[in-house]
């Protein structure tokens, strides 16, 4: 079979689960091009090289480049397979405790404009917005970090004139930003990882240490701001992970149907070199 059939095949078996899973093209929603804008100055590839599911619908970069690489986006659009099944699961819990640390900052600013001044608020936004708006103009990213900046120094230094002791609550506004460890994002994104290491697993019939290394580094870096910057505990994690596809632990439990389907496809589909007896 081609790898275009193989590739339809998995989005099929999401579907059949998810009967509203959608597979959509960030280069044709207007929705993602304003968040790869939004974006762009901290991830110029938010919209090239990024796959984003919300809900149930999964934005690949465009149709281009999946055709690029069609074997490549059925091991992706497997991954994301398990973030639809989790929001299937978990609604509310999902969304929200995936940005559980970055969303923290809405209620602490809404807090401070309150129970401080609004008007720091009003000049941070303000400021914030004029460095997008020079950013859309200019594309200079120094220009755009020069704006910012003095759009937060402006925000605290109207904080300190204006609001006195609340002055403590418009500095604890930016800590949620500081990044440190987000677990619930980290285990949403270990239940992924672990389909894409099994995915390739059962295909390949191996699974490589370059594969974790290149997993470990996703979890420690900026890709998903840092979520686990411990590589010690990432590494260990990945290594129980690979542990439990060899063994076939992976397939078990009631949390564990998106693996199950897609080793059950690649049965089917003459696809699964490892994993066959599981």
């Amino acid at each position: 079979m081609s790898d275009k059939d193989l590739f339809d095949k998995v989005a099929a078996s999401i579907q059949a689960d998810h009967p509203s899973f959608e597979v959509r093209y960030k280069d044709e929603s207007r929705f993602m091009r304003f968040l790869g804008l939004l974006a762009y100055p901290f991830n110029p590839t938010f919209n090239t090289e990024y796959t984003t599911t919300l809900g149930s619908k999964t934005y690949l970069p465009s149709r281009a480049e999946v055709a690029k690489d069609y074997a490549g986006y059925a091991g992706t659009l497997a991954h994301e397979g398990v973030h639809v099944f989790d929001d299937a699961k978990h609604p509310i819990w999902f969304k929200l405790s995936y940005a559980l640390n970055q969303i923290a900052v809405l209620p602490l600013l809404v807090a401070y404009a309150v129970l401080g001044s609004w008007i720091p608020v009003a000049a941070l936004v303000g400021g914030i917005s004029l460095a997008y708006g020079s950013f859309a103009v200019f594309k200079s990213k120094a220009m755009f970090l020069v704006v910012a900046v003095l759009a937060v120094l402006s925000y605290l230094g109207l904080a300190v004139w204006l609001s006195e002791w609340w002055t403590a609550l418009a500095v604890a506004v930016f800590v949620p930003l500081i990044p440190i460890s987000s677990h619930w994002r980290a285990a949403w994104e270990f239940r992924g990882y672990s389909m894409t290491m099994a995915f390739d697993y059962w295909r390949s019939g191996k699974l490589e240490d370059s594969e974790l290394t290149w997993i470990q580094e996703i979890f420690t870096g900026s890709d998903y701001y840092f979520m686990d910057p411990n590589a010690t505990r990432v590494a260990a994690k990945l290594k129980a992970i690979k542990v439990s596809i060899i063994d076939g632990s992976l397939l078990v439990g009631a949390d564990a149907r998106p693996y199950q389907r897609t080793l059950d496809l690649l049965k089917q589909l003459g696809q699964a070199k490892a994993g066959v007896s599981a």
